[in-house]
């Protein structure tokens, strides 16, 4: 495997870590929709809501790992 092809796979591998830090957010956010389903939404649930942040957060890594690995494939 050359050069190239290995920096190809690192950032595939980095890329695969990010998705996978992505399902904890997702979860979090099921939780919660459940909770509010159950007993209606209270006000301490907006600090719940961080997790939107979280994902944003994650998502802008995806979205920049995807650009690198397709400038790398170009």
């Amino acid at each position: 495997m050359n050069e190239h092809e290995k920096d190809i796979s690192r950032h595939i591998a980095m890329l695969m870590e990010t998705c996978f830090k992505f399902n904890s957010p997702i979860c979090q956010l099921h939780l919660i929709r459940e909770k509010i389903n159950a007993r209606g939404y209270r006000p301490f649930d907006k600090v719940d809501m961080g997790e939107l942040g979280r994902m944003q957060q994650l998502a802008g890594e995806l979205h920049e790992r995807m650009l690198k690995i397709y400038e790398l494939i170009k």
